[in-house]
């Protein structure tokens, strides 16, 4: 069993936990093209969260532009691979970055007024398609946190400012 949200966790277990090696890289250009992936996707995680905690319109609109850049930055690390990061084999850098593609498309149209799949995802070019794939995973959807769950997790911990235009309610 998979603990998400940790790349440390995710590394060992796609390592050493038996069944778990299909996802670790077998060479060591895939291993290093999974370690500058998830030094990347940090930046990625740092950054929506900035945006969660913004906490007017101009702050909420500098850091969108900062966390659309870090996304471009995972599109370029994309670019010739489909449909994960090391092409047919689903690897434990989807497994660390799964629960934030599952939450973009929920929060960020709640609290900042943000239509990801739109006016975000629909600005790259394999980033959407990677991340459907990531999405469409029978072992993500399982790992699904309920829509609830992730609003109520956001609202308590980071978002004190509704931006104009957005569904939700704090």
């Amino acid at each position: 069993m998979f603990v998400i949200e940790s790349a440390v966790v995710a590394r060992y277990g796609a390592k050493y936990i038996d069944g778990g090696q299909k996802m670790y890289p077998r060479t060591q250009e895939d291993l290093a093209r999974v370690e500058a992936f998830l030094e990347k996707w940090r930046d990625v995680e740092t950054t929506y969260y900035d945006l969660l905690r913004a906490g007017s319109e101009p702050q909420a609109e500098e850091r969108r532009a900062v966390f659309v850049e870090r996304l471009a930055s995972i599109d370029a690390l994309l670019a010739s691979r489909s449909p994960f990061l090391l092409g047919d084999d689903f690897s434990y850098a989807e497994c660390v970055a799964a629960p934030w593609v599952q939450r973009f498309s929920v929060t960020l149209p709640y609290f900042r007024g943000i239509d990801f799949e739109g006016d975000v995802l629909g600005t790259f070019d394999a980033l959407p398609r990677w991340m459907r794939a990531v999405r469409d995973r029978e072992s993500c959807k399982a790992s699904l946190c309920p829509e609830a769950g992730m609003l109520a997790a956001a609202r308590r911990y980071y978002v004190s400012y509704l931006s104009p235009g957005a569904t939700g309610r704090l």
